[in-house]
């Protein structure tokens, strides 16, 4: 089914349904950017999340429901949970894949509830250098995925020699990404672009950012970071140890560990 939103009218118009795993094509014009294509995919696999956006209504189909969703929450809309039962709406925003740290995650359990989410046209991949497009829950990116172990710098200068950079995981979606591709196609520990090298306690990604508040509080492993032995200063999924998608540990940038360049 196609949709077709504009900022100023939000004048709706139901084109084509799609009988195959329910897609909706919306453009959107005016609110994120210029326009851009949306796909509307449902979850059928359950192993998505997102976190509620705010309270629930009543829409008559998940179509209207995500339309409404867009309406009432242009910025931040991105997914909804719709109860085919009650016909209860519940806006949401990026979805993620499942995350143990989460706790307020939906959907809970109920098998009437499913979850929806925005998918976006991928993002151009160049594949000839080993790079491939990964997805989690709607979140795509053009990854290399190491196959030796090497030290935090050499992993940061080995992605820059590829027009890369080692992969960012500063929001839900993107750590739920780093997370279950680390785990689910490499079954390794893992490095980010994540360090307090600067300062001991105040990580900072490599594009500058800090810790946002969405992540804050999911980002670490129980206990961690414990800068053991005063020497843990870069960061790592720990897959080996814990093979769950719990949290980061913080881990010494000397020793030698898989990682992930994103292009």
């Amino acid at each position: 089914m196609k949709i077709y939103l504009h900022k100023e009218l939000w004048n709706v118009f139901i084109l084509v349904l799609l009988s195959v795993a329910f897609c909706v094509c919306i453009t959107v014009v005016g609110v994120i950017c210029d326009e851009r294509q949306v796909y509307l995919r449902e979850d059928l696999s359950r192993f998505c999340r997102t976190l509620p956006l705010g309270e629930s209504w009543i829409s008559l189909s998940p179509v209207k429901c995500f339309a409404a969703c867009i309406s009432r929450f242009p910025e931040t809309c991105r997914s909804m949970v719709y109860n085919q039962v009650t016909h209860t709406c519940t806006p949401g925003g990026t979805a993620f894949g499942t995350l143990q740290n989460v706790q307020t995650s939906i959907p809970k359990t109920n098998l009437n509830e499913k979850l929806f989410y925005a998918e976006f046209a991928n993002p151009a991949c160049n594949t000839s250098n080993g790079f491939a497009l990964y997805d989690v829950c709607g979140t795509t990116a053009c990854l290399y995925l190491s196959t030796s172990k090497v030290k935090y710098e050499i992993a940061v200068a080995s992605c820059a020699e590829m027009n890369s950079n080692l992969i960012i995981a500063n929001t839900l979606a993107r750590l739920s990404l780093f997370f279950h591709v680390s785990l689910s196609y490499m079954n390794k520990d893992t490095l980010c672009w994540l360090s307090d090298n600067v300062m001991e306690g105040y990580f900072v990604w490599g594009n500058g950012e800090t810790i946002s508040d969405e992540i804050k509080d999911y980002i670490w492993h129980n206990g961690q970071p414990d800068n053991y032995n005063n020497d843990e200063n870069c960061v790592a999924t720990r897959h080996e140890v814990d093979p769950k998608p719990y949290g980061l540990n913080d881990v010494s940038c000397h020793i030698q560990l898989h990682f992930i360049c994103e292009s």
